[in-house]
């Protein structure tokens, strides 16, 4: 029977999802997250499932994110590596005063399935529904499904940066258009749009496991015909040009790309940003207006920020 260490990190609902990414680069197999606010959430599926969740099972505050590694991989070098960096989110986000890591071995083999319990079929806006794979979904609504593994992925669509993401491709992309998805994780945004758009469709991220990651989703959703897929940092080195450009990663990351974005977006064009914190929005919105960006669209879900510009 293997060991795992299960690596339990405290921390604020802003860092969740980029801690979430930190995990699976280290070989993570799977990521849960603790989050209270799912007891503000109806429950009630309208058809007859009852589901008990107790206040006591969550943190006070913030989230609590886990990851599962093996534990012949977690030398105390990649202990102490996985915690540097962590910690350095927070000279960008806010990681909470509360922050903290513990980790206990997890001798069960039968924890590589449990952790699928937390996960469960995800609307987003009037069009998409996000589905584990080990999930059964009646499409009754004839709803667009982006069928999906977390334990593979990056992202699962349920945090608020790629709800904004999704709900404003719905609302910008054409049946024509070109999409460009920067910073593609798991690849669900690509997909999202493989939807909306009978247009060319390219997906690229600097992490080569996110690259992997996507072409595997895509697969899985049977797009990867369809999908141009690159390793690359950003919009470095693109010369095409697009209908939409879409960037789901942070403030700053956003900054870098911004003159790249202007000269790569077509004049009838959208880009479509997000994973945006309040404190940071006026200043990248300042900079985005100043390369010739005109503000279209803002949208907010709990403090995050969506901003939809155009030429």
């Amino acid at each position: 029977m293997e060991n795992w260490i299960e690596i339990s990190i405290h921390t604020t609902h802003e860092a969740s999802e980029i801690i979430e990414s930190i995990l699976l680069d280290y070989e993570s197999t799977g990521v849960c997250v603790e989050d209270a606010s799912i007891l503000d959430d109806n429950l009630d599926d309208n058809f007859g499932t009852i589901i008990g969740v107790d206040k006591s099972d969550f943190p006070s505050e913030g989230v609590i994110v886990k990851g599962y590694i093996n534990e012949l991989n977690y030398t105390e070098e990649i202990q102490n590596a996985l915690k540097l960096e962590i910690e350095q989110l927070s000279k960008n986000i806010n990681i909470g005063d509360f922050f903290k890591i513990e980790t206990i071995t997890i001798k069960d083999s039968d924890w590589e399935n449990s952790w699928k319990d937390y996960f469960d079929v995800l609307n987003i806006g009037k069009k998409f529904a996000i589905v584990p794979t080990w999930r059964e979904y009646e499409n009754i609504e004839n709803r667009y499904v982006i069928n999906i593994d977390p334990g593979m992925a990056f992202g699962t669509g349920g945090h608020e940066t790629t709800s904004l993401c999704i709900k404003n491709l719905e609302k910008y992309v054409r049946n024509k258009d070109n999409v460009i998805d920067v910073g593609c994780g798991s690849g669900i945004l690509t997909i999202a749009a493989s939807y909306l758009t009978e247009g060319k469709l390219k997906a690229v991220d600097l992490d080569k496991l996110a690259v992997d990651v996507s072409k595997e989703n895509f697969e899985l959703n049977n797009i990867q015909d369809r999908v141009e897929v690159a390793c690359a940092s950003l919009l470095e080195g693109e010369t095409s040009k697009y209908d939409i450009i879409v960037a789901n990663i942070l403030a700053h990351i956003i900054e870098l790309m911004l003159e790249d974005a202007y000269k790569l977006l077509n004049d009838d064009g959208y880009y479509i940003t997000s994973g945006i914190i309040k404190d940071k929005k006026d200043d990248l919105l300042e900079k985005a207006l100043a390369v010739g960006f005109k503000l279209v669209e803002e949208t907010s879900e709990n403090e995050w920020y969506s901003l939809v510009f155009t030429k």
